[in-house]
């Protein structure tokens, strides 16, 4: 597990389900599907497609999706209507949208465009760009959507809203289920310079400490550990005194995160999570994690960070969305499979089917999941970008990665699994 820097982040990337009306023939591939008030264009329908075909593929342990079956009906019909319903979802959100009278923000606008500009570059356009979807396209149902989605939660559970979670409620789970840490770090290994005969430059190595060199570093931090446990120090000033003496990275962290999240176990060794979770209010510890680092950590009182982390949008949000977002996207879902008055463009769904992501598979790839069938479906589920609940679900940690609610995602020195 890797030991990263908790950084703050913008919101990530999720797409949802939509069923639905009538269909109209023609020539024009530049929309997919519309109603009396929004026309999609063509690349919306065709990036959900590529979103159901990825969500079908976590269904299945057939390695041919051409002869697998999902909810009883063949997967590439699945991937149709499931296509159809994450573009209806598209058109719900927008309703919503009107009927509540929100609108994005110029700064949200910016700060989709810019989402959806990084994961296009990153990711998608590699994919995309050859299958008639534009990035504008990308952008509307990648990015637009989601901030959309979340507006319209927080409509309904946030202060005011119809269903609005009462503060205490918020408050509550806030103190029973988060953490707030403060950590500093030390590598278990040293770097060492060599230059290089084949080339002018010099590389560097990293190799793990003796023993002997381990005790020192341990010797040195209990003093630090003493320091901070009596009141004279904290972690944040432990940390940067230790980095002034070796003149290296102060690796001080402060994390205020349920450390049983997406967001913590993917950021945090298993065994540092465990020790903190273990830990008192006020207590403070010197902990080797995953034998690659020194952690030297304090678990404050969780109820001293209340009030300031409540007060964050982002934080609310997250918070929310763990007690209702399960709810929300079910009915969001229920919602989308009969939404009426999409007239679809009926030549491009004959055009692009399901037929545009698949891969007849190898036949070293069909005896693999003769041998092991779970493979497959894991490496598909990697791939894809996720459906219904559990992609709401990672926007929700996403979207609040944008603050120090999700200001977790740890340092960049990597430990080794």
């Amino acid at each position: 597990m890797k030991l990263k820097k908790f950084t703050a982040g913008v919101l990530a990337c999720a797409l949802f389900v939509g069923g639905a009306a009538g269909c109209i023939a023609g020539n024009d591939e530049s929309w997919c599907a519309k109603t009396s008030s929004t026309t999609l264009p063509a690349g919306v329908y065709i990036y959900e497609l590529y979103n159901a075909y990825s969500e079908a593929q976590t269904k299945t342990t057939e390695s041919d999706m051409k002869k697998a079956k999902i909810d009883n009906k063949d997967a590439m019909t699945w991937i149709a209507d499931r296509a159809k319903q994450l573009t209806n979802e598209v058109f719900l959100l927008d309703d919503k949208m009107s009927a509540s009278k929100l609108s994005l923000t110029s700064k949200e606008k910016t700060e989709a465009k810019q989402t959806a500009d990084n994961a296009w570059t990153q990711q998608y356009s590699s994919v995309l760009a050859d299958k008639n979807v534009a990035e504008s396209s990308f952008q509307i149902a990648y990015a637009e959507n989601t901030y959309k989605l979340r507006k319209v939660f927080q409509s309904i559970y946030d202060t005011n809203g119809s269903k609005a979670v009462p503060e205490s409620e918020l408050k509550s789970y806030f103190e029973k289920n988060y953490s707030d840490i403060d950590y500093t770090y030390v590598p278990l290994e040293k770097q060492s310079t060599s230059s290089s005969s084949s080339s002018s430059g010099t590389s560097s190595e990293s190799t793990a400490m003796t023993d002997k060199e381990k005790a020192a570093v341990k010797k040195e931090l209990d003093t630090y550990l003493t320091q901070v446990q009596s009141g004279k120090l904290t972690v944040k000033e432990a940390s940067a005194a230790y980095a002034k003496i070796h003149s290296t990275t102060d690796n001080y962290q402060n994390v205020t995160e349920n450390l049983s999240s997406s967001t913590a176990t993917s950021s945090l060794p298993s065994d540092m999570i465990e020790a903190v979770q273990a830990m008192k209010n006020g207590e403070t510890r010197l902990l080797e994690v995953s034998s690659y680092y020194y952690v030297l950590v304090t678990k404050n009182d969780i109820t001293k960070k209340t009030s300031s982390y409540l007060k964050d949008s982002d934080n609310r949000f997250k918070l929310l969305y763990a007690q209702k977002g399960d709810a929300f996207m079910k009915e969001l879902e229920t919602e989308a499979k009969s939404y009426k008055g999409v007239t679809w463009n009926e030549e491009l769904l004959k055009k692009y089917t399901a037929e545009l992501f698949y891969t007849a598979p190898s036949s070293s790839a069909v005896a693999s999941a003769a041998v092991d069938t779970t493979s497959s479906a894991a490496t598909s589920s990697a791939a894809s970008s996720a459906a219904a609940s559990s992609a709401a679900s990672s926007v929700a940690a996403s979207s609040t990665a944008s603050s120090a609610a999700a200001s977790s995602t740890a340092s960049s020195a990597a430990a080794k699994k």
